[in-house]
């Protein structure tokens, strides 16, 4: 089977520029998946190239579902029956709905959206608790989190970095030995009531950094981080 390089070098017609390191990420992480028959999401279709490749990385795929704010994206055709683009903002209502009614769960999620650190946070809020045992949520271009205009910096405490930066420490709360509660923590970035459930997180197998990247497995069916 050719490697993702390979699919993308290949690639004619609608563009993908993904970053060549995350390519080799991808490689890495999919390729024990290849043949298995996995549902994937990918936030930012943009020209709507990676949404051409992906069956051919997966060709025992059953979904893939692109989404983006552009309403240029709706004017995308594939060939191929297991490829759909949703037109709109991934956090709304109706967006949400529609990715839902072509699958209930997935396999991978891939966040190339706005890279804004609000957005990025309110989307894994929003789609890992529908990640299936065993699956990967991957969040692209995380060095936004360190720029201002997208809500981030080196030493802001609600970039999208520091958000997984505690979900590491989520996934060690068993060793915490204090009364601070874990949802107390949640405060910075949900400074209103409605915070997520801690059981959200209790969900989380590993984290994974990489540059520019982080990728979040959820536990496997009767496995605990």
């Amino acid at each position: 089977m050719k490697s993702l390089r390979t699919l993308y070098e290949e690639q004619r017609g609608k563009v993908s520029d993904k970053w060549s390191l995350y390519i080799d990420v991808y490689d890495r992480l999919l390729a024990p998946l290849r043949e298995r028959p996995v549902t994937l999401v990918e936030v930012g279709v943009q020209n709507g190239g990676s949404l051409e490749i992906w069956p051919r990385y997966f060709p025992n795929g059953t979904a893939f579902i692109g989404c983006d704010i552009d309403p240029k994206c709706a004017a995308l055709s594939y060939d191929d029956a297991r490829i759909s683009v949703i037109v709109g903002n991934i956090n709304s209502d109706a967006a949400s709905q529609a990715i839902l009614a072509r699958a209930q769960s997935w396999d991978i999620f891939i966040d190339d959206g706005s890279h804004t650190s609000h957005d990025i946070i309110i989307s894994f809020c929003n789609y890992f608790r529908f990640l299936k045992p065993g699956g990967l949520y991957i969040v692209e271009d995380l060095h936004c989190s360190y720029w201002p205009p997208y809500g981030g910096g080196i030493v802001c405490a609600t970039s999208s970095m520091s958000f997984f930066k505690l979900l590491c420490d989520m996934l060690n709360y068993e060793h915490w030995k204090t009364e601070i509660a874990a949802e107390s923590l949640l405060a910075t970035f949900f400074p209103g009531v409605n915070r997520p459930n801690f059981s959200l997180f209790s969900e989380i197998f590993s984290l994974t950094f990489f540059n520019s990247m982080c990728i979040i497995e959820k536990c496997r069916e009767g496995q605990s981080a």
